[in-house]
């Protein structure tokens, strides 16, 4: 066991977001609703294994506290303009090489707020939705110059989660275009689950692929926040069959063991990512939605209760390959009850991952990265939250 930990492969990076240095803090003021004091800091630890792989192809992105992402949102339902806080907490699982992961994270131009954090942004700014059985004035903001433009046609929704739904989707198809122009003759693709916390009341999760989110709640309560996206589900193989796509042995074409994703152009030859002719009211290819790989992701919404939600977990497919969900939240739990912080949970999960590694299924061999994302209530320190959770801990298993 000890050799096989001190492996160079099985070194762990773990990245622990408890923001003792914040300028924020707990001191007092004033101000918008959403830099008042008392506001939840999501503290968060992010931990990454490559494992037996020959590269560490995952990436991550965390926006919280002061790099939150800030933006202009027209609300139709309330005919006028507001600000949105986004705290933005993103995992994405790359294939074929870690660009189009390091890609979407920002890495690759050494900032937080490109890859899709940026398309997140602009499409909260730049939306032209308005809202159904409303007398609220549609919005009309202009493209920008982006040079990319919008994929969808101005529409109305009947609840503002619908429409903020199609915003993140909007992002997914804007940041599909700009992969586009590095990657469209390239084999790599990522996954993205992408964790979204609007005014720290409303939780917003995109999925694309095979990572995943759960969010965990008081009296053992687990809720899925995103649905894998494999080729042998049936709403997936309609949709790759449609497009003239096949699937064997549970893969796209025989090669790709997913069935959303950003990049992988190779099952997207049909979509036209070009901007349409001004005179054409239509585009020539097929929409993204459509093709045999598709970028669209499932966007599930979840209003937070702080007296019963505890924290959420994201995690990679190679998370997923050795626990489910509730076995994870198990073990998580019970390092708490321990008095294990986040650092050390991480540590142990990743360590635990590698340690089931089995040549004969697989498993265990994936790079492994998991982001732990602590839901305290406004005000409460991460001292606190850790004495909070030991108690109900104990106190659900008759320990007190």
């Amino acid at each position: 066991m000890g050799q096989l930990l001190s492996h160079p492969l099985t070194e762990k990076e773990i990245e622990y977001n408890d923001y003792k240095n914040s300028s924020h803090g707990h001191s007092s003021g004033s101000g918008h609703k959403n830099d008042q004091v008392g506001i939840p800091r999501y503290y968060n630890c992010v931990g990454s294994m490559q494992g037996y792989r020959l590269t560490q192809e995952d990436a991550h992105l965390v926006l919280n506290e002061d790099k939150s992402l800030v933006v202009t949102f027209y609300n139709p339902f309330e005919g006028k303009s507001e600000l949105l806080k986004l705290s933005v907490f993103a995992l994405f699982d790359g294939h074929g090489g870690d660009e189009c992961s390091s890609f979407l994270s920002g890495a690759h131009q050494k900032s937080s707020k490109n890859g899709i954090a940026k398309w997140i942004a602009y499409s909260f700014e730049h939306h032209q939705y308005g809202a159904l059985l409303s007398e609220a004035v549609d919005a009309s903001v202009e493209d920008g110059d982006s040079g990319i433009s919008p994929p969808t046609a101005k529409r109305g929704f009947r609840t503002l989660v619908g429409l903020i739904s199609q915003v993140l989707k909007d992002a997914f198809f804007l940041q599909d275009q700009e992969l586009y122009k590095h990657f469209s003759n390239s084999s790599c693709g990522s996954t993205a689950v992408v964790a979204i916390i609007i005014n720290q009341e409303s939780l917003y999760v995109a999925n694309c692929g095979d990572s995943r989110c759960i969010l965990s709640s008081k009296a053992l309560g687990i809720k899925t926040m995103s649905f894998d996206h494999k080729p042998q589900h049936i709403g997936e193989l309609l949709r790759i069959n449609d497009n003239g796509g096949t699937v064997s042995l549970g893969r796209v074409g025989g090669v790709l063991a997913l069935s959303r994703a950003f990049s992988d152009f190779q099952f997207k030859r049909a979509v036209s990512y070009t901007r349409k002719s001004p005179k054409s009211h239509h585009s020539t290819g097929i929409p993204p939605q459509e093709s045999q790989v598709t970028v669209e992701p499932d966007v599930l919404m979840h209003k937070i209760n702080y007296s019963k939600d505890e924290f959420l977990v994201l995690g990679c497919d190679g998370i997923w390959d050795i626990y489910s969900n509730k076995q994870l939240v198990q073990f998580i739990k019970y390092h708490l009850t321990l008095g294990v912080n986040l650092e050390g949970i991480v540590t142990k999960l990743l360590d635990h991952g590698i340690a089931q590694a089995n040549s004969n299924t697989g498993v265990g061999f994936d790079n492994m990265t998991a982001i732990i994302v602590v839901l305290n209530k406004p005000g409460e320190t991460l001292s606190a939250w850790y004495a909070k959770m030991k108690v109900r801990l104990e106190r659900e298993r008759g320990l007190s």
